[in-house]
């Protein structure tokens, strides 16, 4: 089971706050975001942009990833899911932040991402059991 599906995008100070927020938006509603400021290693500031959807909610990201990714990139994902499967229980995806924000969903490796982090549920926790879980829905 998907316990918990997290965001979280980076906000460069050239960038436009509003727009990494809409990108965000096509996963989570703009009122659920959350914000905190950080100082990047020149002294310049960082916004950081967290969201996060549980359970049922966490389950209407898969419909959305199966549907608008490209078949490529989700032949890739789940080629890539035991690499993508830190230790039992945790999944990590970067998508392109500027695709997002254009409507379309990419997988990226660039630092310049959101990146969505799926914590998955097995009893007891093992790393077979949340492949399983991960192949089926995605």
């Amino acid at each position: 089971m998907i316990d918990k599906v997290s965001f979280r995008a980076f906000v460069a100070a050239t960038e436009d706050e509003r727009r990494v927020r809409d990108a965000l938006g096509v996963f989570v509603s703009l009122d659920s975001i959350s914000a905190i400021t950080a100082q990047g290693h020149f002294g310049n500031e960082i916004k950081i942009l967290e969201a996060s959807l549980r359970k049922k909610e966490a389950m209407a990201f898969f419909p959305i990833l199966r549907e608008q990714l490209p078949a490529a990139e989700l032949l890739r994902l789940r080629r890539e899911m035991p690499e993508r499967l830190e230790g039992d229980s945790h999944f990590h995806l970067r998508l392109d932040k500027q695709a997002a924000y254009k409507g379309m969903l990419r997988l990226t490796d660039s630092k310049d991402a959101i990146d969505v982090t799926l914590l998955i549920k097995t009893y007891p926790a093992r790393r077979e059991a949340a492949l399983k879980i991960l192949s089926e829905i995605i």
